[in-house]
């Protein structure tokens, strides 16, 4: 009886509404160390129930008279008991009722966990049901400790797991850090060196320059002239790529039949790679129109092209070719594209092929495989960032020994408001028949004075200003302007907030941006406004006045 009394962790409900059945039960279980409990009706059994899981009730005690029209109140009870539990039920019945045997019945087949127990019944038979009842019960609240046990330890295993995830994203991170800063390391290096390389070129000809103009040995000024400004035109190739790799450069993008445009670039790419090298294309006849900056285009696919000839020193064959893509589902979280359709333009060599693990590093900045002074790195950086900045990207597929092939992926054309454009040609800049009044902005003086001197040789009537503020303000007063040229970035506000607020006003006002780097805070998209011209910075003397040429041109036709 006290092992008996050990395992009870909670009451023994008693539910007998006929007479002192209830009382008379309670008082035998309880003479013999049972905990019991008295309830009036079933809905105070599932109120016990469900409070707390059911741990303060270790069994049932029921007279089948109680069940009469509330035995599916105890079944619905029963059913929505914790995994845990399946109340142990001891039902007291009349023996040889037909009509109780069937609701008996109906009511074991429900509940399954019941033992029915025949009136008149002796207080042995009760106290062992008693006992049944508890040592059922106490197997079930095993079972419960078992099952918090392994949710406890689910909890810890999954807390450990987080834990480490942390642990490892935080290394992760760190690691990122560390080839980032490598990166980084690498790039300033590179950066450093060439344009270190370049600056000692220009600053020992400029020195040169001065030494020959002492001697009077004029005749050889031209030719230190030309080798600084060759150097400066490789710094402006420098940066340009740089802006290309980390998508900064402001692009300004048209209609390109790309087809037509390397067609165009055929001779130009014969006479680059050489008689030992065959060139052939495969144009798809119903090509999409691309949308994208069509002189960066020329020069990515030149860009291709050398780094295949260059991948070809005993000569092979190049081949360019187009088609359209369509991406959709799957493939776009492949080529980490959004859907829609695109125009592929592939460059396909023969040569020496890449390793898996060079491929891999092909698109870093200043990485190459070129002997020193036969490359910069940047020309497929350059590649990577100008097709990423205009809504697509590049891809590579090389073997070693069989050769290379380069994809890029351009946004097909949507709509048909543009022009097709092929190619872009600079015209020639006459000087102006009469005088234009050009507004010219920039906060480097050096930059603007200089601007203004070459334009006022040109004939330009030019009126200076240094900074953006001063500049929207002589644009709001009541002189005449033909058109502004300003930079972009400059202190106060910038050049294109300038144009933007002389525009309320001064709606026709043409504008030539000249900038060295367009933030994303003035260009957003990375593209020049309609209406607005880019040159940019360094630019030739004579690239100025033919664009500024233009500009006005356009203006009176």
């Amino acid at each position: 009886m006290a092992r008996d009394r050990e395992q009870q962790k909670g009451d023994l409900l008693v539910l007998a509404p006929t007479g002192e059945d209830a009382t008379v039960i309670a008082r035998v279980l309880s003479s013999r160390s049972f905990d019991t409990r008295i309830v009036a009706s079933l809905t105070e059994v599932c109120e016990l129930l469900r409070n707390e899981e059911g741990l303060s009730v270790s069994g049932l005690v029921v007279t089948e008279e109680a069940l009469e029209g509330e035995a599916a109140v105890l079944i619905k009870c029963l059913e929505d008991q914790a995994a845990w539990s399946d109340l142990p039920t001891c039902v007291l019945i009349v023996a040889g009722n037909p009509d109780s045997a069937a609701v008996r019945w109906r009511f074991f087949e429900a509940l399954g966990n019941v033992t029915l127990l025949a009136r008149p019944l002796t207080v042995e038979a009760l106290l062992s049901a008693a006992r049944g009842l508890l040592r059922a019960r106490a197997r079930q609240l095993q079972t419960k400790r078992h099952l918090d046990e392994l949710k406890a330890a689910a909890l810890m295993l999954e807390q450990r797991v987080a834990q480490r995830t942390e642990e490892l994203m935080a290394v992760e991170q760190t690691l990122r850090q560390a080839q980032k800063m490598e990166a980084i390391g690498q790039l300033t290096g590179g950066i450093a060196h060439d344009f270190n390389n370049l600056l000692q070129v220009i600053s020992s000809n400029m020195e040169l320059i001065k030494v020959r103009i002492r001697q009077g040995r004029m005749v050889e000024i031209e030719r230190h002239a030309q080798s600084a400004t060759e150097a400066t035109q490789r710094a402006a190739a420098l940066t340009h790529r740089l802006l290309a790799f980390s998508r900064r450069q402001t692009l300004d993008p048209k209609p390109v039949d790309a087809n037509q445009l390397v067609s165009d670039m055929l001779e130009l790419l014969q006479r680059t790679l050489g008689p030992s090298i065959s060139v052939n294309t495969a144009f798809a006849h119903d090509l999409h129109l691309a949308l994208c900056d069509p002189p960066q285009l020329e020069n990515v696919v030149l860009n291709l092209c050398i780094n295949a000839r260059d991948a070809m020193p005993e000569g092979g064959e190049l081949r360019l070719m187009t088609e359209n893509s369509k991406l959709r589902g799957r493939a776009t979280v492949l080529h980490d594209l959004p859907e829609g359709d695109y125009v592929v333009l592939s460059v396909t060599d023969t040569g020496c092929g890449m390793t898996p693990e060079i491929a891999a590093k092909a698109f870093d900045p200043f990485f190459t495989t070129k002997p020193i002074g036969q490359g910069t790195g940047l020309g497929l950086s350059m590649v990577y960032g100008f097709t990423r900045q205009s809504g697509g990207k590049v891809t590579i597929d090389s073997r070693v020994g069989a050769g290379t092939t380069v994809s890029i992926y351009l946004p097909k054309l949507e709509g048909d408001d543009f022009p097709v454009a092929i190619k872009s040609q600079a015209p020639t800049a006459p000087l102006v028949a009469s005088p234009k009044t050009v507004l010219v902005i920039d906060d480097e003086s050096a930059v603007r004075t200089l601007c203004a001197e070459v334009l006022r040789e040109a004939g330009y009537n030019v009126i200076e200003a240094g900074d953006g503020l001063a500049g929207l303000s002589l644009l709001e007063s009541n002189l005449h302007f033909d058109m502004l040229v300003t930079d972009i970035g400059m202190p106060g506000i910038n050049g294109r907030e300038m144009a933007d607020r002389a525009r309320r006003t001064r709606p026709e006002l043409r504008v030539l941006y000249i900038t060295g780097y367009a933030e994303k805070a003035a260009f957003p998209n990375g593209n020049v406004d309609p209406g607005s011209h880019l040159l940019t910075k360094p630019f030739a003397i004579q690239d100025l006045l033919a664009r500024v040429e233009q500009i006005i041109a356009a203006e009176k036709s």
